[in-house]
Parts: C-alpha cells; structure tokens; sequence
C-alpha cells in the first residue's frame, strides 16, 4: 500500500508541473516585430559656383645682374688715377671715372689736330677766293664762253674741301682717343672683378676689370610645359619673388621680361627671364647669386570652377547628390591642377553639390545624407 501511495503522488506532482509549465509557455509575453531602418551614407558636399581663376605658377631661381660688362682700354699707355673704389662691390654713378690713362701724348695729338685743321680752313678759303677771281677774269676775257672746271680752278676747290673734312675728322678722332684715356661707368654699377694696378702699361684690348648693374637684376625661372601654356609673356606677367634670411621674411615684385622660347633636354622645362624690382628697405639682400621662390601670375580663367581635390573620383570623375539625395557619377574635364585643388571648365554647373568626402560602393541612384555642405574653395 504504501508503494502504491508514493506512486501516485509522484504522478500528482508531475502532472502538476507539466500543468505549470504549459501556462508559463503559453502566457509568456510576444516581442514586437520592429523593421530596420536602412543606414545611408553621411557624405560632405561643395556647393558649384563658377568663378575667374587667377592661376599662379610656383618656381625658383639665382639673381643675375642685369647687365655684366668688360670694362676694355680702347687706347694704349701707363695707368696714372686709379679710383679708390676700383674695389670688388663698390658702387660707381653713371659716368663716373674708374681710372684714367697718361694722356700726354694724346693731348700733343690733339693740339696738331687742331692746327691742321685751321690749315686745311685756310688753304679753303684761298681756294675760293681764287675760284671767285677766276671767275671775274673770264667773264672779261672770255669772250662770253663757257668757262671750264679748270679755269675756275674746281680740282683744286674740291681738294682744298677734302683736306678740311679730313683734318676735321682727324680731330674729331684726337679728341675721342683723349676722352677714352678716362674709362667711365656706362650705367649705375658695382665692381665685379678688378685686373690692374695703378702704373699698369695698357694696350689696346686690355680687359682692366667686369661691372655689372648695381640695382637691376633677373632671374631665368624654369616651368614646365604644361605650366608655360598658362603665362602670358606679352602682357609682362607680375611675379612675386620671396625668401627667408634669419627667420625673417622678405619679398621682392617683379615682372616677366621674355621666355628663352626652347626647352632645356633634361629637365623638359622651359626658362622664363624675370626682372627684379629691388626695394630700399631690402635692398642690402638683394645681390647676384641669392636664391628665391617666385610666384608668377598667369593667365586668369574665367568662367572655372576651383574643386576640392577630394572631391575627385578615378581621375576625372566627381560624385553629385541630387535633389532627392541620390548620387550621380559625372566625368569632368580639368584644366589645371595642383595639391589642394582642381580647376574644372566643363561637366559640373552652378549650384551642383558635390560629394567631398569618400563614397564605398557608389553607384548611380543610391542614396546618401548629407551632413555638411563646405564652403566655396574660390
């Protein structure tokens, strides 16, 4: 008996948590089904607004003097006055004497031809007296002929003249080689190289030393061919030129002078000549053979659109949200280019957004969020 009671209160306690069990499935609480919503891109954009580009071309180069000249001796003799200042880097005015040659003798030169020339004045003014005379005499015993070049004495009218031009032009060259016994600055220079001494015997030829232009300096700047297609030469082009010396910075303006219209084999660059305009306050630094950065304004572009080079996609094409913020793929043409930013002239219009920042797996259609329109990189 007792066996059979603890049978049946084991299947009394089972079935009831069976009956449990079942409830607790039964009435436990069901999840709402709640659907995903898609998560879009979250894309920059820029704003297209067409605008004149000014383009500027970065290079470099070294100051050359202007101009760099032979300072020759165009007459022989001794060295007697040399300038005090016929130094390296001294600074001479135009005209300003550098060294005289002894001009004694050349002065002896000169007084003879002076008095050949009143001579050759002379012997023509009795030549014509005499022509005159003769003249008169025919018209009395000439029986009214004709009177030959002989009779009135033309041949030696003629060489009387002659002999004038020629001691005329003989003085004219005394007094040139006296004045260049004095070797003069022809413009506003500094000495480059010195060769003589005071006493040194010159001769005709003798190189006595190099100047080159004190305040008027170039620069031959290279660019490539690509970049030469954006410089106007004939409008003379400004240009901006810049160092650094001992943290401080220093500029100078400029402006194209010519291009040496040829391209240099290994570098493929062509060289443009600048002129330096050199400004009092920086004065003291700008010398031959100090090296600068120049910025050249070219041609200005009208009617461009400065894009972000971020925005750029494969190349040449850009991404562009439309209306209903799905994404179009467009080809552009780019004109120029550099780090920061492309110029555009076609394939992109005024009030277009486009995409900055990068797209994964963008096609044409999808949809994006923009998050942020950037400002106009004009």
């Amino acid at each position: 008996m007792k066996k059979w009671a603890q049978i049946i209160t084991i299947f009394i306690i089972g079935s009831i948590g069976i009956l449990i069990f079942s409830l607790l499935v039964v009435t436990k609480p069901v999840a709402d089904t709640v659907e995903k919503e898609a998560i879009l891109p979250v894309v920059k954009v820029w704003r297209a607004q067409a605008s004149d580009y000014q383009v500027i071309i970065e290079s470099q180069g070294v100051v050359n003097p202007m101009q760099l000249t032979d300072l020759a001796s165009e007459v022989s003799g001794k060295v007697k006055f040399l300038s005090p200042k016929f130094e390296v880097g001294q600074r001479f005015q135009v005209n300003e004497v550098i060294l005289e040659i002894d001009s004694s003798d050349y002065e002896a030169v000169q007084a003879k031809a002076v008095a050949e020339l009143a001579d050759a004045k002379l012997a023509l003014s009795k030549e014509n007296a005499l022509s005159e005379q003769a003249l008169r005499d025919w018209k009395v015993l000439g029986k009214g002929k004709e009177p030959n070049d002989l009779v009135l004495r033309k041949p030696q009218l003629e060489s009387a003249l002659a002999r004038v031009v020629s001691a005329r032009a003989g003085l004219e060259k005394a007094e040139r080689d006296l004045e260049r016994t004095k070797i003069r600055s022809p413009y506003e220079s500094k000495i480059e190289r010195t060769n003589v001494e005071l006493g040194s015997l010159l001769t005709l030829g003798t190189v006595v030393g190099s100047i080159y232009s004190a305040d008027l300096y170039e620069i031959r700047l290279p660019v490539s061919i690509n970049e030469f297609d954006f410089v106007d030469v004939n409008k003379s082009s400004k240009v901006l030129f810049e160092t650094e010396i001992s943290g401080m910075p220093y500029s100078w303006n400029g402006n194209l002078l010519r291009s040496e219209s040829k391209v240099d084999q290994s570098s493929q660059s062509i060289f443009l000549v600048a002129a330096i305009e050199n400004s009092p306050s920086n004065k003291k630094f700008l010398v031959p053979g100090v090296y600068l950065k120049a910025k050249i304004f070219g041609k200005i572009l009208e009617g461009t659109y400065s894009l972000p080079r971020s925005a750029l996609y494969d190349r040449n094409k850009i991404f562009v949200v439309n209306e209903d913020e799905t994404i179009s793929i467009r080809e552009i043409k780019i004109i120029r280019s550099s780090k920061d930013i492309v110029i555009v002239s076609d394939g992109i219009g005024n009030g277009d957004l486009v995409i900055t920042t990068p797209v994964s797996n963008a096609i044409d259609g999808m949809k994006v969020e923009v998050y942020q329109e950037s400002p106009q990189n004009n």
